[in-house]
């Protein structure tokens, strides 16, 4: 009796507190008075902007192509991880992008929102940044919780989208992104891409739906020619490397090159040998711009002239390759020199090998295949600082042009930029890669699967997902590589 006695005090005590503190106007007591007391737009561009650089520095598509391998630690050269958890991304950046969205399109929100950009163009910047990483996302899981994800408690076990159903998705961001920017009106604040330069978000967009184009060109080439050549006849893409579109960064810790990071204390990367064994057996002056001689060995067959690539030493993909010093860095002004080395999203030579590969499927590129192919290796070589002679020299020798030699061109030019060159690898098949020997299991992985997670907190849609496109594994192929 004293038992039930003392819960009902306990009950009645927390209901009559409960009311108190329901009654009760704190007023403002528990604001910030310096701080903001609503989210600021240009704040959350900022953060989610970030996300752009952590995507082109990511080292698992880099390590899968063997263009960089791993020191005396190898792990992620040996496929090691089996699984991988996509929360940060939507806990994080997507939130953030889908805040400004609903600030420059809520009419109690829109003015304030608008002190900090034009509203469209806030919402045309927010939706290219999610369709950007959205695709990063899909190309490394697969299906994903989109169109029913982001609701809280009124969805907290959404549906996964299909593949097909994201890349859809993603055109149509694309467009409505394209339609709601205003040349004539202020950019985003906080825009630490562009400066708020709503010129070159038209190219960014651009440049995403041409990549996007040519990726499900095997499995939708009617939709892959219509998006791509409505990109051609706008006029607005990649050109040149003065178009180019890169991550900046500054000398701040909180704001440097992630690769400047990674070796500021260690030396865990090197140049892999199936790179530098590719570049080597082509005489491609690329060589001499991708890595650094190495410190404390020469390679006893040198290719070029005068033997001025013995220096030049590539690492076995996931070997334990302990003595770093006998093989070769990633560029010294990348790692050591300067650690505001941008990083490439979307350049020149990728675009320009893009449409040499669209020309040979009969689109409109406005040029020819071969004209684009030439172009797309010089401005790589270009922007890798290859002196002009030394281009004229091994395009007068690279003059065959099919879809064999773009794919090889394109995984060179793609030289650190891990994501696309694994993408493309994919999608094309090529140029062949012989999986790490040190691997247990010597498959070359296709995809990544979902965190074990995802499977206990939504298992009825997950198990719908993993029916419709298989096996939840890091070898069961995405809906766009099919080849």
């Amino acid at each position: 009796m004293k038992n039930i006695l003392k819960k009902i005090t306990l009950l009645s005590g927390a209901a009559i507190l409960s009311y108190s503190c329901d009654s009760v106007d704190f007023g403002n007591v528990n604001d910030n008075p310096n701080g903001p007391t609503a989210a600021v737009t240009s704040q959350l561009l900022t953060q989610a902007e970030k996300t752009i650089s952590s995507i082109g520095t990511n080292m698992t598509g880099i390590l899968y192509t063997q263009q960089i391998t791993e020191g005396q630690y190898p792990g992620e050269s040996r496929y090691s991880t089996l699984t991988y958890s996509y929360n940060d991304y939507y806990v994080g950046p997507i939130q953030n992008l889908n805040e400004i969205i609903k600030l420059n399109t809520d009419e109690a929100t829109m003015d304030e929102a608008g002190n900090y950009g034009d509203n469209g163009n806030q919402v045309a910047v927010a939706k290219l940044i999610r369709a950007y990483i959205l695709q990063f996302m899909t190309d490394r899981w697969g299906g994903l919780p989109w169109s029913e994800a982001f609701q809280g408690i009124d969805s907290p076990q959404p549906k996964f989208d299909t593949q097909e159903e994201l890349y859809n998705t993603m055109f149509a961001e694309v467009e409505e992104a394209l339609d709601l920017i205003d040349l004539d009106a202020n950019g985003p604040d906080g825009d630490i891409l562009f400066s708020g330069s709503m010129d070159r978000w038209v190219i960014f967009a651009n440049s995403l739906k041409m990549t996007l184009a040519i990726r499900i060109s095997h499995v939708n080439p009617t939709l892959a020619k219509s998006k791509f050549e409505e990109v051609i006849a706008s006029g607005n893409y990649i050109d040149s490397n003065a178009d180019n579109i890169e991550f900046p960064y500054t000398s701040d810790d909180a704001s440097d090159s992630p690769w400047h990071d990674r070796f500021k204390t260690r030396e865990d990367y090197i140049v892999a040998e199936t790179m530098v064994e590719a570049l080597r057996s082509n005489l491609d002056p690329r060589l001499f711009k991708y890595a650094e001689p190495a410190r404390d060995s020469v390679y006893a067959n040198p290719a070029f002239p005068g033997g001025i690539d013995a220096a030049y030493v590539g690492a076995p993909d996931g070997k334990v390759n302990g003595n770093v010093p006998d093989y070769s860095f990633p560029p010294a002004i990348i790692i050591y020199d300067d650690n505001t080395y941008p990083t490439p999203i979307f350049t020149a030579a990728q675009m320009k090998l893009t449409m040499a590969e669209a020309a040979l499927n009969g689109w409109n590129t406005g040029s020819d295949a071969a004209t684009l192919f030439e172009e797309g290796i010089a401005a790589s070589m270009d922007y890798w600082g290859v002196d002009a002679a030394d281009i004229d020299d091994y395009l007068a020798s690279h003059t065959t042009v099919d879809i064999d030699a773009i794919a090889y061109e394109k995984w060179i030019a793609l030289y650190m930029n891990g994501p696309e060159a694994w993408a493309e690898w994919r999608r094309l098949d090529a140029p062949a890669l012989t999986p790490s020997e040190f691997a247990a299991d010597p498959r070359i992985p296709v995809r990544h699967a979902y965190s074990a997670t995802v499977e206990s907190a939504n298992e009825e849609n997950y198990n719908a997902i993993i029916a419709i496109q298989g096996t939840d594994d890091l070898h069961t192929k995405l809906w766009w590589d099919i080849h």
